[in-house]
């Protein structure tokens, strides 16, 4: 493919290491095509930035664009800003109407991550909890929230919990947010000895591991995370730590089959609507 093609890339939030890694990724597999130009933008998890940085991209014009935004309601002004010019688009891990997804598929994730989490109440809490604390992103609806949904599902289908002992919580993909809510729930259930933290992502596993180190209850914490990024792994390798478990995104992949996919639609090629990422799950069982 000779032809010289201008991609855009809006990224989630390059704050996050996750996030930071999977732009490179992305960066590195797209350095091996001399005929492709990617141009970076970063969303910085704010709707304003998102649109300004999608309408930039249409003003270009790009050939393709690959959006990877926090708010899925947002997904069709999104949308229509590149449907407007005929852009083809990648929505990244949260949909957006009308386009080709790629990136985690939440109903694996959630019940992987929730089934681990369920595996070791069962061998060390003697399959009982007292409470459950979801830390959400209610920016996510849809699809996206079947991560949450998936991981409560296979917990309390191992673990018998009264549904008024569940708590969901916004944690905002952002790990001092998480932290600080955490702490203040964490505080009141004090006296609680056997609490499952269940989150949306890596983020907020450490936020929650943060509130509770602070507080000094780890030891009353069980936590499932979601991404398996690397502070994630080392902490599922300290026998210590009290993060349980967390699904692997394989975010390595991310770039290399995002730029396989980019070059495949514009060369016209007809490809699935949904292109998901194969998890398997990180834990300590």
């Amino acid at each position: 493919m000779n032809q010289q093609y201008t991609i855009g890339f809006s990224s989630l939030d390059e704050s996050m290491p996750s996030v930071a890694y999977r732009r490179e990724t992305l960066e590195q597999a797209a350095a091996h095509h001399p005929n492709l130009k990617l141009i970076v933008r970063d969303n910085d998890l704010n709707d304003d930035k998102a649109l300004a940085n999608a309408e930039e991209f249409a003003a270009i014009p790009v050939d393709l664009a690959i959006i990877f935004h926090v708010n899925e309601r947002l997904g069709p002004r999104l949308g229509a800003i590149f449907l407007k010019k005929q852009i083809p688009v990648i929505a990244v891990d949260v949909p957006i109407p009308m386009t080709t997804f790629f990136g985690v598929n939440n109903q694996q994730a959630g019940t992987l991550a929730g089934g681990a989490l369920a595996r070791w109440i069962a061998a060390n809490w003697d399959n009982q909890v007292d409470k459950i604390l979801v830390l959400t992103e209610p920016r996510s609806i849809g699809i996206v929230r079947d991560r949450i949904d998936y991981a409560v599902k296979a917990l309390v289908a191992k673990v018998p919990i009264n549904a008024s002992n569940i708590l969901y919580l916004d944690g905002a993909s952002d790990r001092t947010i998480s932290a600080q809510r955490s702490e203040e729930v964490l505080e009141r259930w004090r006296d609680y000895g056997r609490i499952a933290i269940i989150t949306v992502n890596d983020d907020g596993a450490h936020g929650a591991l943060d509130a509770a180190r602070r507080l000094g209850l780890e030891d009353h914490i069980a936590v499932a995370g979601q991404g398996a990024d690397a502070e994630a792994r080392a902490e599922i390798r300290n026998p210590a730590s009290r993060l349980i478990a967390s699904t692997d995104y394989h975010m390595g992949q991310y770039g290399p089959r995002l730029i396989d996919l980019s070059l495949r639609m514009l060369s016209g090629e007809r490809v699935p609507y949904m292109n998901f990422i194969e998890h398997q799950c990180v834990s300590k069982v």
